[in-house]
């Protein structure tokens, strides 16, 4: 796929705007290390002078680009709490079954796959600041795991006792998506199975 340039004297309105969104796209494609400044900007289809005056390097805009993917984690996941239901209660099996298949979801679309590759790339994790913003990422997404199983909302809470039930109710949860999520990943698929031709 092949993206235009922009033209001389075209407004320079929405660049930033676009740098980002080709940033995750290219996250949720290939990771941080194997995404390259020019990769995005063929993406986004924005002049080489644009992603210098909005970001000093491939760091910021990669920070830009997961506080972008990391906004409104709840919204995203498109989950309700038993307080959003109007209290109803379903049974608790079904209950917990269709929200790990929310969760699932989650890691099929741009945001997921993208947290999914940031996870195992080792750029991420020789960068502080990377490493910082994925970790809360994932924090936001126990959070919001939590809030959807039990209705109960962590947010800002210093008890030690809130974040422990948070982790032992979000946790497993979590877990098994993003293991079902790093299966799903072509990369992980061809090292499981090298000889599949497909």
């Amino acid at each position: 796929m092949t993206s235009q340039r922009r033209k001389p004297g075209r407004p320079a309105h929405g660049s930033r705007e676009r740098l980002v969104a080709a940033t995750c796209e290219l996250f949720a494609e290939r990771g941080f290390t194997a995404t390259s400044p020019t990769m995005v900007l063929d993406r986004s289809g924005v002049g080489h002078g644009s992603l210098y005056h909005h970001f000093d390097g491939k760091e910021a805009l990669a920070l830009a680009a997961i506080e972008q993917m990391r906004a409104d984690v709840m919204d995203k996941l498109g989950l309700e709490t038993s307080e959003d239901r109007g209290g109803e209660s379903d049974a608790a099996d079904n209950e917990l079954m269709d929200r790990d298949a929310v969760f699932d979801h989650y890691f099929t679309q741009t945001e997921g796959r993208a947290l999914l590759h940031l996870l195992t790339d080792p750029g991420v994790s020789d960068s502080d600041a990377l490493s910082r913003q994925v970790r809360a990422w994932c924090d936001e997404l126990r959070s919001a795991i939590h809030v959807a199983v039990t209705g109960e909302n962590a947010e800002g809470s210093a008890d030690d006792s809130k974040l422990t039930r948070v982790h032992e109710v979000a946790d497993p949860h979590l877990a098994a998506a993003l293991g079902r999520g790093l299966l799903a990943l072509p990369r992980t698929v061809d090292l499981l199975h090298p000889d599949d031709p497909r």
